[in-house]
């Protein structure tokens, strides 16, 4: 990461509109579609910014932690099975993450799901669904006309 894209996302928390927020991670390198909301405290992968990609109408609740690499900084001998790897993370269009969930690198969340407080999603998620619980579980599978869409 630059230190121009760190201080960026330091900086973040510290502006108090959410489209201005918003246009600060776009600068450090995040893509970010229009209309996202971006609660206090979200962390986004700092060494990576560039490969989370987020969605038209995304709402991130405060606290989130979004992830799209891995490595093992300080226990080397684990890296020969967990080698240093960059993913591509992705939150699809209007989705709700409420406050405190962890995105782990490489997964995709569908378009329309809602991702309930303290989720740490660690494997895809289909649209329309609603996953709560420390043990991931979909609860629901909400459906177009439940939203008001045609189809």
């Amino acid at each position: 990461m630059s230190l121009r894209a760190a201080l960026l996302h330091r900086a973040a928390d510290w502006v108090p509109s959410d489209a201005a927020r918003a246009r600060v991670y776009r600068a450090s390198g995040l893509s970010m579609g229009r209309d996202v909301f971006v609660g206090e405290g979200v962390l986004f992968d700092k060494l990576f910014p560039q490969n989370v990609v987020i969605g038209d109408r995304v709402a991130i609740g405060a606290r989130c932690i979004i992830t799209a690499h891995q490595t093992t900084v300080t226990a080397r001998d684990l890296s020969v099975l967990y080698p240093d790897k960059q993913f591509t993370t992705t939150i699809e269009h209007d989705c709700w993450l409420m406050p405190g969930v962890t995105v782990t690198p490489g997964v995709t969340i569908g378009h329309h799901s809602v991702i309930a407080t303290g989720v740490v999603v660690h494997k895809d998620v289909a649209p329309y669904s609603v996953v709560v619980g420390p043990g991931f579980r979909v609860a629901k599978t909400l459906r177009p006309e439940d939203l008001g869409q045609s189809g």
